[in-house]
């Protein structure tokens, strides 16, 4: 039932993904360990979590487990997560908007951003679009 879970919620991800980003964005089907859980995603490595309640603790092991797998793949990390009858919250490093704040791969939650996913691609294409990259939409 956990795997049900964990599918479904990586699909409710997916399809709000290609809405805001016009990606193709698609679940990795073979996941290996250390992979992330979608693809499709230029410079992101994406890790979702859907559970029944989203405890502090449990955000932070998830947000050290994106950070891993970022650093191993070279890429940005971003935590998409809600819980059961909430609505999907994304968690990424504040360091990609604002240069004075170091990355640090520990998983550290102090210096990252919570929001919506609408509000993590406004800022996430706006920078990629300052850095030269061309997202499709914004």
């Amino acid at each position: 039932m956990a795997r049900g879970k964990g599918q479904s919620g990586e699909l409710e991800v997916v399809g709000i993904l290609r809405e805001l980003t016009g990606h193709d964005v698609r679940r990795r089907v073979r996941q290996h360990g250390g992979d992330s859980d979608l693809e499709g995603l230029p410079g992101w490595c994406v890790e979702v979590k859907r559970h029944a309640s989203t405890p502090p603790a449990s955000i932070a092991a998830w947000w050290r487990q994106a950070c891993i797998q970022a650093h191993h793949a070279d890429l940005k990390a971003v935590l998409f997560y809600r819980a059961d009858r909430g609505a999907w919250l994304a968690v990424w490093h504040a360091g990609h908007h604002c240069k004075a704040i170091p990355w640090r791969m520990n998983g550290d939650l102090r210096d990252t951003v919570t929001a919506s996913p609408e509000t993590w691609w406004r800022m996430a294409g706006r920078a990629a679009r300052q850095q030269g990259a061309q997202p499709l939409t914004t």
